[in-house]
């Protein structure tokens, strides 16, 4: 369906009025008894299977799959029902907290942090507009909130690899960083040398062996994101791609030792390289 503004309006008020049904006594008795925290996993999830169907699009063009634009709108759905049903649960013990406070609160924000559309600033690039963000977040919350590091405002609760891009992107800023490409690919070079070197030394006790073993790890992965934040790329988009392809791989050759009646757990690894092979060479192809 077209872009539409009262077809818009009219299907989040229907929206709104299913979740405050669902909610509201007599309803529905896995709705009524989720909260805050019993919520938290869902979300999650949600924009997972969401980014899924974003990797999937490369183009504007390709959401002209049916399959492609049914995920879109289903997934995109089920992460809108997270924020309603959050937003449904806080208002029953705070009026002033629901949909409409949000949207409202998100809009001026918007407005006001983008001076160039809806004022005069004048801005020659998108970094000039992430440069007045910045600056118009920080005197929004006022110089009481100045921080104490340039890590204040990273969410704790961010997984390991988004996390790591965030620490690198804010140091950088500071000129914490290398003037080109050329230092972090030598010390990803280094921290792939020393993880070479740590699992040499058989002669340490076992539990220190593992911990030498894995802090070399943590550098290396720490080094990885660096690469990609200097090239401007997203490691976990760049790990999610590389396990596509992997799965894909290995689904073919499952689905060749099925065609000769047999599976991985009694094939040999020769074997199953040797479809490995095939399965790259039909990529290419």
């Amino acid at each position: 369906m077209p872009y539409n503004e009262e077809h818009a309006l009219q299907a989040i008020k229907d929206l709104l009025k299913t979740i405050h049904k669902l909610r509201a006594p007599g309803g529905c008795p896995w709705d009524r008894e989720q909260n805050h925290a019993t919520l938290r996993k869902f979300l999650i999830e949600e924009t997972y299977e969401t980014l899924e169907v974003l990797d999937q699009i490369r183009t504007p063009q390709d959401l002209n799959d049916t399959r492609l634009k049914k995920a879109f709108i289903e997934e995109w759905g089920d992460v809108l029902l997270q924020i309603l049903l959050h937003a449904e649960i806080a208002s029953e013990s705070d009026p002033e907290i629901s949909f409409a406070s949000i949207a409202h609160q998100l809009n001026h924000k918007m407005i006001r942090r983008h001076p160039h559309v809806f004022g005069e600033t004048k801005v020659q690039s998108s970094e000039n507009v992430v440069q007045n963000w910045e600056q118009i977040k920080q005197s929004e919350k006022g110089a009481e909130s100045q921080p104490n590091s340039v890590f204040d405002g990273i969410p704790a609760g961010l997984p390991p690899l988004p996390k790591t891009l965030k620490v690198i992107q804010k140091v950088t800023k500071v000129g914490f960083q290398w003037p080109d490409l050329k230092g972090p690919v030598e010390k990803l070079e280094e921290e792939v040398a020393e993880l070479k070197a740590a699992l040499s030394h058989s002669d340490l006790e076992p539990e220190e062996y593992l911990q030498k073993i894995e802090s070399e790890i943590g550098d290396i992965l720490f080094s990885v994101c660096n690469v990609t934040s200097f090239l401007k790329l997203d490691p976990e988009a760049a790990l999610r791609a590389t396990l596509r392809k992997f799965e894909s791989r290995f689904r073919f050759i499952e689905d060749r030792l099925r065609e000769k009646g047999t599976c991985p757990e009694k094939s040999s690894l020769s074997e199953m390289d040797l479809y490995w092979n095939e399965a790259k060479k039909a990529e290419q192809a």
